[in-house]
């Protein structure tokens, strides 16, 4: 594995012990995701995880969906977003800002198989990925964190995922704490490891799994990654970051962990989600230069 690789992985591992989820080993599946996106020409991002008492949708996973799609469009892929009512507003704000013309569909509990069958029947993508997106449990229901029941707040993606495997589409998921969609990858470690983790744990896998201390840092890193691989950066800058954190939270988002509307993310400050995606990018950044430098030289 390439040390940049190796370099990116360790940043976005901060705070994974807080959540027992730090001792996962996924060696391949960063790496394995990126190149999959990287030879992939429409792509599907599935997000948005609503926090139950505030009835909107928190602040972790639209800044990883738009940071990443920014990456895709800038490498020429389609991308369409997938999410629900409670973080439609969030995201639709914060794509105007930034001038990407992903698509975005809205999944009910009524539509939630139809729609599942249209977008891939339509846009026949390469790659699902889901960004901090909750799944059903083995029970059937979805759960925060604490083990709160949310499933009357989340309509249920599972099934693009399973009709995408059905399709042969290649599918990964990005999350942080076991409840996400993709989980069932690592089902057992969940249920052993992690706060309620038999209750809480994800059914549905994935064929990649990407866990980050912040699942917003797991779509910057595949933009890290992506810009290596194809010679030029095309992530956005660290103002860029804050600006899409200031909307999404003016557009009513809040934090997960602390139920609060304010500039942070699973509890962390602005300027520390800041610093990892400056740390992240910056990896980026260097690597460029030191390719140029060896094409200077031959």
């Amino acid at each position: 594995m390439e040390n940049y690789i190796k370099e990116i992985k360790k940043i976005i591992s901060k705070n994974l012990d807080t959540r027992g989820m730090d001792k996962i080993k996924l060696d391949c599946d960063l790496l394995n995701t990126a190149e999959e996106l990287n030879l992939s020409d429409t792509v599907v991002i599935v997000t948005g995880f609503c926090v139950k008492d505030c009835k909107i949708g928190e602040t972790d996973g639209p800044i990883g969906t738009l940071s990443l799609a920014y990456v895709l469009e800038n490498l020429g892929k389609k991308v369409i977003i997938v999410s629900d009512s409670y973080t439609e507003k969030l995201l639709k704000t914060s794509i105007e800002a930034i001038k990407l013309q992903s698509e975005v569909h809205i999944i009910t509990h009524e539509n939630s198989l139809e729609l599942s069958n249209a977008i891939i029947r339509k846009y026949k993508p390469c790659h699902i990925i889901a960004v901090e997106r909750p799944g059903r449990s083995k029970d059937g229901k979805s759960y925060s964190m604490r083990g709160e029941d949310i499933t009357d707040f989340c309509p249920n993606t599972d099934m693009l995922f399973k009709r995408a495997k059905e399709a042969g589409i290649k599918t990964s998921a990005i999350g942080d704490g076991g409840n996400e969609v993709g989980m069932g990858k690592i089902s057992a470690y969940v249920k052993e490891n992690v706060f309620k983790g038999e209750q809480i744990c994800a059914e549905v896998d994935t064929d990649n799994l990407i866990i980050a201390g912040v699942s917003n840092w797991g779509g910057h890193a595949l933009g890290a990654i992506l810009s290596i691989m194809n010679n030029k950066m095309v992530m956005y800058d660290s103002v860029t970051e804050a600006e899409v954190l200031q909307k999404i939270v003016e557009a009513g988002a809040v934090d997960g962990c602390t139920k609060q509307r304010v500039m942070t993310v699973d509890g962390l400050s602005l300027k520390e989600n800041i610093e990892i995606f400056r740390q992240i990018r910056e990896i980026a950044e260097n690597v460029l230069i030191k390719k140029k430098a060896v094409e200077c030289v031959v």
